[in-house]
């Protein structure tokens, strides 16, 4: 996604449930009311949840762009928050295991649509499968949401371990989320 004026952030975990989406939805609406235009893409292609965050149904999705049905273009939800959104599908699993070929028409077509845009906020799924590795490496800066439950950690430093080694990335911001403040909680 480097052909975008577009500055690409992910947003992604290693565990599911430690408000990865929140974080992603919440940064978008933050830079929208600093009168940025942001296009937050729902990259958690099996469990996408950025709809229910934000109460709405898609007419069209992912899904529909990847099997011919949609345009990109077509699938966009202008959201009264002020982003502008790429909804994805919930409960296909074939979604989860995308093709080389599907993985750059994707980008590629996200990438056109960026053009458009000061910010491309990517919301991957939780963990390191193919999917997620591949987001996470299209993107300029990384956030990687961890919460208190040491599982959220182990799985964290997973994420971070496995993208520097296979992948090559060597920059991460961490963001913690839902920890306790000092010793009174």
């Amino acid at each position: 996604m480097s052909g975008s004026p577009a500055k690409v952030i992910s947003v992604t975990s290693g565990k599911g449930g430690v408000g990865k989406t929140n974080v992603a939805v919440n940064l978008g609406i933050a830079l929208t009311k600093l009168g940025k235009q942001v296009l937050l893409l729902d990259a958690d292609l099996g469990l996408a949840n950025v709809n229910v965050i934000l109460g709405f149904e898609p007419r069209a999705n992912i899904g529909d762009v990847l099997s011919g049905k949609s345009s990109m273009d077509d699938i966009i939800v202008h959201h009264e928050s002020g982003l502008d959104i790429i909804p994805s599908t919930s409960g296909i699993v074939e979604m989860t295991h995308l093709g080389t070929e599907e993985q750059l028409a994707l980008v590629s077509a996200v990438d056109d649509l960026a053009q458009e845009y000061d910010f491309l906020i990517v919301d991957t799924a939780a963990g390191i499968g193919d999917n997620v590795l591949y987001f996470n490496m299209a993107a300029e800066e990384i956030i990687v949401v961890v919460d208190g439950q040491p599982t959220s950690m182990t799985d964290a430093y997973a994420v971070v371990k496995v993208l520097s080694q296979r992948c090559g990335v060597k920059e991460f911001n961490v963001l913690t989320n839902r920890m306790p403040v000092g010793s009174d909680g």
